[in-house]
């Protein structure tokens, strides 16, 4: 005989599913759940098998969980803090401009520097000098002509 199909959830309802979303921990759902289903006729394990399916529910339906932190924030909101940091992002790209203006100057002066203090001019620095690259010495072979044997001993 061919085995029924046993039903593997249990159907549960719209309402029961925001409650759980809305809960933080599985005592606030039972009182809650307790107080909004009082006909309900679930046992406890019924109860705890819809809170054990929380993440489930939440994978479903992710805009049902409520944004821990500020909270939600209105368009207009949102576009003032754009704006704001817009304007500290552009302050910063002048200073960090300001910044690299500044370093540059320090360098060429530098240069300069180091030109007057080692005697090179102006007509001496306008080709750079290639130097050739260092020839490394050939390896040498430090091995005697005739290898000794190798004798294990007791």
């Amino acid at each position: 005989m061919e085995k029924t199909p046993v039903r593997k959830y249990q159907v549960i309802e719209e309402a029961e599913i925001d409650l759980v979303l809305q809960c933080k921990d599985s005592r606030e759902f039972y009182d809650r759940y307790t107080k909004v289903f009082p006909d309900a006729k679930k046992s406890l394990d019924s109860i705890s098998k819809i809170w054990k399916r929380k993440s489930e529910f939440a994978k479903k339906r992710p805009l049902s969980i409520p944004a821990h932190g500020a909270g939600a924030k209105s368009t207009s909101e949102i576009a003032a803090l754009i704006a704001e940091q817009t304007k500290i992002m552009k302050d910063i790209a002048t200073l960090a401009r300001e910044n690299l203006e500044i370093n540059q100057q320090i360098l060429d002066a530098l240069m300069q520097q180091n030109r007057v203090l080692t005697g090179h001019t102006e007509e001496n620095t306008k080709e750079p000098v290639h130097h050739a690259p260092l020839q490394k010495p050939a390896v040498q072979d430090i091995s005697p002509g005739m290898q000794t044997p190798i004798l294990v001993g007791s």
